[in-house]
């Protein structure tokens, strides 16, 4: 059986997913109301308790306290994963042909649709690139006909405007790539990759090594190929995360130190963190830091704040999840400094499937993140990163799950 195969089998039973995408808000002294203008944008599932049994984007303009609930808030959609690029929500459908619909805030600041539903394909991995625009990769193969499609969505006309193939035999080593995201890079798109042999539940020769693609960001065309060997393989499927640009132009990237997509398979190697030089595309050999050696834990995911820092969920057990699982808890990571700090103020809690639903500001000194408890309940906290600090907000009410978190404006 393919990868297609493997990997539709693996969502549906799991069922939930998403990008959760970054707009920008005010200041650390702030409190977390909203003036007229901008509202938080969550992607909810409902739990039936409330009558609706769908899935909805609804909004709210107070995460510090109270209750958001689906009740007569935001609108109906099918969309399983969502980014924001030039002030509008995109909800991409996972499906064969990918249906794609665009969403934005009136005047009045109601969610509504925007622009007419393009078909972008089966979409596993997406990035917004400049002001305008985002890139997606859909698979159409399998691991007898490795084939993949980068695209380009013109997120201002509402269309497709380039579309470029490229083979998943990247590796040549007889072993099938599989892509966990794809990033913006200057001029490049970076695309984190591991081994695909261990969905069929095979063994990899490559475990303990780290893959990224680099593609020309304007035609699409593949370029080359980098390899670590101090690591494992980067991201986790569907994560949207594991490499990132930072403020001063340097390029990280960050492994769990297990598999991305079967966690019985375990690498040797720690969890760290490398850099790339983004001029050359090279690995720099002189930086690597340790984060397993420094902190006694994994790193589960990760969300860039500011200044060489990242906010990251770290996890707390030796149960280290693939797609989703483990418990984890969160930590400010400086990759400048090579310095880590637990966040106080949130429990233990799992780790939600794919990414890290958070939000952050534009100054990099608050973010804001959902989690799940222990008793089913969700809510937002708000992080203090300059004093590593967590605060209990507001729960949402009536939902099966909270997929996204963001910020339009109207």
């Amino acid at each position: 059986m393919n990868l297609k195969f493997y990997t539709k089998i693996a969502f549906l039973g799991i069922a939930i997913s998403t990008l959760s995408a970054c707009s920008k808000s005010k200041d650390d002294s702030a409190p977390i109301v909203n003036s007229s203008g901008e509202k938080f944008v969550f992607v909810a599932y409902s739990d039936g308790t409330a009558g609706e049994a769908a899935n909805y984007i609804i909004t709210a303009d107070d995460l510090s306290k109270g209750e958001i609930s689906i009740k007569n808030n935001g609108v109906e959609t099918s969309a399983y994963s969502f980014l924001v690029q030039n002030n509008t929500l995109f909800g991409i459908t996972y499906a064969n042909y990918g249906p794609t619909q665009a969403f934005k805030l009136n005047s009045a600041g109601k969610m509504e649709k925007a622009g007419t539903q393009v078909n972008t394909e089966f979409t596993g991995a997406y990035t917004p690139i400049n002001n305008d625009a985002y890139v997606g990769v859909s698979l159409s193969g399998g691991i007898e006909n490795p084939e993949a499609t980068l695209y380009k969505y013109d997120a201002k006309n509402f269309k497709v405007s380039l579309r470029k193939p490229f083979s998943l035999d990247l590796f040549k080593t007889g072993e099938f790539a599989n892509y966990n995201a794809v990033k913006e890079i200057g001029d490049k798109l970076y695309m984190p990759l591991n081994s695909a042999t261990g969905i069929t539940g095979k063994s990899t020769a490559y475990i303990d090594s780290a893959w990224i693609a680099v593609f020309d960001k304007s035609t699409l065309a593949y370029k080359k190929l980098i390899r670590d060997g101090r690591i494992g393989s980067i991201g986790n499927w569907f994560g949207m995360q594991g490499v990132e640009k930072i403020s001063n132009g340097d390029v990280y990237a960050w492994s769990t130190s297990g598999n991305a997509l079967n966690k019985a398979l375990t690498p040797k190697n720690h969890s760290g963190i490398i850099k790339i030089n983004p001029t050359t595309d090279e690995v720099d050999k002189t930086y690597f830091f340790d984060v397993e050696a420094a902190s006694g834990h994994k790193i589960a995911r990760g969300t860039y704040l500011k200044e060489g820092k990242f906010l990251m969920t770290m996890y707390q057990t030796s149960e280290v999840g693939a797609v989703s699982g483990g418990i984890v808890n969160l930590a400010i990571i400086d990759v400048i400094g090579k310095t880590y700090t637990a966040v106080s103020g949130i429990p233990n809690h799992a780790q939600m499937p794919y990414d890290n639903k958070t939000y952050v500001d534009s100054q990099g000194n608050l973010a804001y993140y959902v989690m799940k408890n222990n008793e089913g309940n969700f809510y937002v906290y708000k992080v203090e990163v300059n004093k590593a600090t967590a605060t209990q907000g507001a729960r949402f009410v009536g939902v099966s799950n909270i997929t996204a978190i963001s910020k339009l404006t109207y």
